[in-house]
Parts: C-alpha cells; sequence; structure tokens
C-alpha cells in the first residue's frame, strides 16, 4: 500500500555504537570516529542507544557523557540524529529527554516501559504523554515485545497515532510477513523501519525503510539494498538479501552461545576498523577473543572485497 502522507520520510537508520576500554569507560576517540565516520559513509538518519549500542545499561553520567558527544557531532544542517530512550520509569524517560532536548535533539526512539505488559488504555496514556510533553520533536517507537512484554500491531499503531500526531515512525526487528504486511497496511502514514531480514519482503507491500545493520561493515552494500527497495528492484532485493543472510550464518556459525544484540553488531565495526572493540558492559558477555578471531578469517577469507 502506497501512501503520500507520510510523517517521517523513508530512508536508512545506522546505530552509532559504544567501544569501551579495558576498564569500561567510553573510548571517546574511537567513538568519535565511528560518529563521523557513519556521518562520511552517508548516513543521514542515526541513533544512538538503541539495544546495539546498550542503551539499557548505562547509568546517567555515562549516558550524558555519550549523548553530548553524539549530540555535539550530529545536530547539524543536513543531518537527523536521534536518541533512544530505555528505561523502567517514564517520567524518568521525560528527565532524559528533556536533557537531550536540551542539546538540540528533536527526535526520540522510545521503548515501552520494561517492567510490567501495558494494557490499551495505559499504552494510550503513555504515548499521549511522553510524547506530548515534547510536542516541537517526533518519535520512533522501538517495537521490541520481548522486553516490553508486548508486540505492537499495525492496529495497535493506528489507534495511537490517530490520538497522537508526533508518533511518526517504528522500528521492527522481527521477520514476521504477516506482522509486517499489517503494520503497512493499518498504519502506512508511519514510516516502519526494518531490517534486512524483512526489508525487502516489506517492500512488496509498500513504502517502508530500512534498519541498517551491515551498515559499519558494508555501508555501500547497504546504500544499494536501500535503493532496490525504493526502486522496487525485486530481483536485487532477493539477491542482496541472500548474500547478508549467508555472510551473517557463516560468520556466527561457531558462535553457539545465546548472545544479546551488540555482540554482533560490535564485531561488524570491529572487522572494519581494529580499534573500535567490541567488548560488552557488563554483566553481558559478547564474543571471546577467540570466537572474534573466527570472525575475522571468515571475513577475510570469503567477504573482505565486499563494500
Amino acid at each position: 500500500m502506497e501512501t503520500n502522507s507520510e510523517r517521517y520520510p523513508q530512508g536508512r537508520l545506522a546505530a552509532c555504537l559504544l567501544p569501551w576500554t579495558e576498564d569500561f569507560k567510553l573510548d571517546v576517540p574511537v567513538f568519535e570516529n565511528h560518529v563521523q565516520t557513519t556521518i562520511d559513509d552517508g548516513f543521514k538518519c542515526m541513533y544512538l542507544l538503541g539495544t546495539a549500542s546498550e542503551g539499557y545499561a548505562l547509568d546517567e553520567d555515562l549516558f550524558k557523557q555519550v549523548v553530548e558527544i553524539f549530540a555535539g557531532k550530529t545536530v547539524r544542517p543536513g543531518l537527523d540524529p536521534q536518541v533512544g530512550i530505555i528505561h523502567t520509569s517514564m517520567r524518568q524517560m521525560i528527565k532524559r529527554m528533556e536533557f537531550c532536548h536540551d542539546l538540540g535533539i528533536r527526535m526520540f526512539q522510545m521503548t515501552l516501559p520494561c517492567w510490567g505488559r501495558l494494557d490499551d488504555l495505559e499504552l494510550q496514556e503513555f504515548f499521549k504523554t511522553v510524547c506530548g510533553a515534547f510536542p516541537d520533536c517526533r518519535f520512533l517507537h522501538y517495537n521490541r515485545g520481548s522486553s516490553a512484554k508486548r508486540f505492537l500491531t499495525g492496529k495497535d499503531y493506528r489507534r495511537i497515532a490517530d490520538e497522537v500526531p508526533n508518533l511518526v515512525a517504528t522500528k521492527n526487528s522481527g521477520s514476521d510477513y504477516r506482522a509486517t504486511a499489517a503494520l503497512l497496511i493499518h498504519a502506512p502514514d508511519l514510516q516502519h523501519f526494518l531490517l534486512e531480514s524483512n526489508f525487502a519482503m516489506g517492500c512488496t507491500v509498500g513504502r517502508c525503510s530500512l534498519l541498517c545493520s551491515y551498515d559499519a561493515l558494508f555501508p555501500k552494500t547497504t546504500a544499494r539494498f536501500f535503493e532496490a527497495g525504493v526502486k522496487k528492484d525485486l530481483p536485487e532485493l532477493f539477491r542482496i538479501t541472500c548474500l547478508l543472510y549467508e555472510f551473517e550464518e557463516k560468520l556466527f556459525a561457531h558462535c553457539t552461545r545465546d548472545m544479546i544484540d551488540p555482540s554482533y553488531d560490535k564485531t561488524f565495526a570491529w572487522l572494519r576498523n581494529p580499534r573500535f572493540s567490541n567488548r560488552l558492559l557488563p554483566p553481558y558477555v559478547g564474543l571471546s577473543a577467540q570466537e572474534s578471531g573466527i570472525c575475522r578469517q571468515v571475513y577475510e577469507e570469503g567477504y573482505s572485497h565486499i563494500d
């Protein structure tokens, strides 16, 4: 289903990740270089502090440090930065948004409070309160059912969006085709950012956007993938989908542990720039040195030619 009344433009959304030193402090020079590289690779829409950049793990001091650096490099004409807000408390979420707002951030990525499931009335109140507190800002909802104990459907978004005009987008990491189709059919005015695993399928239903996982490693391929979606070039869309699926399957075939998202995303950044550490904040444990070494061997032997 096509629409000319989108609340947010179709585009590519890239995550800016956080490199940690051995004593788990922010590696500021590497982080600044990473953000600048993302900009230089042509990304205009980028975010900080989702799951892959560990938005669930930062205390207030560290949150303020990374947001100040990010805002300093991205709050400028031609860029559209957003900051992820993950917290159990709605009041604390609003306080963090106030800090970001003072730095010039006008786009937020928000999750539902991650303690208990919201019913329909509570869900509506949450979006109206948080989004209503910042009428000059726009909001993307990170549709992460596993943490919030509720995955929002297309009909949920239709009901919410009708009362919350500055809810403009969603971010969906699932690969269920029926659920994705429902988002595009029932809430086509919202911009739905889909992972590479489901972007091609989403493009068969309507206009959607790309939630980038491979931007740090394959920026040009990511751009071609998105352009194929814009043009509805299905052969190219599914060719790149298969390529990326094959790559990730081979890259992590030796990793048998169930690891949290940044274990994979940070490894992509580390493969491109060995100075970018792929360690995680405790208690989470990412790839070991041995596991990382095997990943580099797989990459260099079969995929380093991909741009």
